[in-house]
């Protein structure tokens, strides 16, 4: 018998409604599976929605993210809150001149300097992505290459 609970507009599902019931609704979430939905729905609320603006690109993050034994949402979310600080002066970090000309031909001027004058620069997945490198060290960038 299955039983599903709504919380924060996440469904969340148990196959054991009297186990669901023992935990608090934190809890449930917490042990919830990863998905690209809750991928997305934790990173916005720990980074600004002007980092939010890459393509519906969350489902591929979620098989690099259990190849290092992060499946459940509970344990992404302490990850990147471990890190957010780290990952926040990253993004607000100056650019050199040759990565900005770089990034003007393929993104467009405008676009570059927008996102200098706002003090952004990574979209969710690679904040995500670099938290792995934070976490797990030089090993985490290796599923980049792949």
């Amino acid at each position: 018998m299955n039983s599903v609970v709504r919380f924060a507009n996440i469904e969340i599902r148990s196959l054991n409604p009297a186990a669901a019931r023992n935990h608090s609704a934190r809890q449930r979430l917490a042990n919830q599976p990863l998905t690209g939905h809750l991928i997305h729905k934790i990173l916005s609320s720990f980074f600004p929605k002007r980092n939010d603006y890459a393509e519906d690109c969350f489902d591929e993050l979620v098989p690099e993210l259990m190849s290092w034994e992060i499946h459940t949402a509970g344990q992404f979310s302490k990850m990147m809150k471990r890190h957010r600080r780290q990952l926040r002066r990253l993004d607000r970090q100056k650019l050199p001149a040759w990565e900005i000309d770089h990034y003007s031909e393929m993104y467009g001027r405008e676009w570059v300097r927008d996102a200098l004058r706002r003090q952004y620069w990574f979209a969710y997945p690679a904040l995500v992505r670099i938290a792995l490198e934070l976490e797990f060290g030089e090993a985490a960038e290796v599923w980049e290459t792949e």
